[in-house]
């Protein structure tokens, strides 16, 4: 895992307590000449959260460009077993 997915795990979405690469939150990471592209989907298009886990990305990674995107859609099959698990979805 690149040392900025490592980072952002440190995100804990506060609706359900999982950081936001395990609840697969994370669409992409690019690092190119020092600089750092962070694109973020929510599990709803209106999460109430959304300009919350951007300013932590932000803040946990300074001058990153942190995007939140409109789609693709977030579904259940992007979180990581051990989401699924603290869900008690597996």
């Amino acid at each position: 895992m690149s040392p900025t997915l490592e980072t952002l795990k440190q995100i804990i979405d506060p609706d359900v307590g999982i950081n936001i690469v395990d609840l697969g939150l994370v669409q992409s990471v690019h690092e190119e000449d020092g600089q750092i592209s962070i694109a973020l989907i929510m599990t709803t298009p209106a999460c109430p959260q959304s300009g919350y886990l951007r300013d932590e990305a932000r803040r946990l990674i300074p001058g990153a460009r942190v995007d939140i995107l409109e789609t693709p859609l977030w579904e259940p099959a992007r979180m990581s077993a051990a989401a699924k698990d603290q869900l008690g979805w597996s």
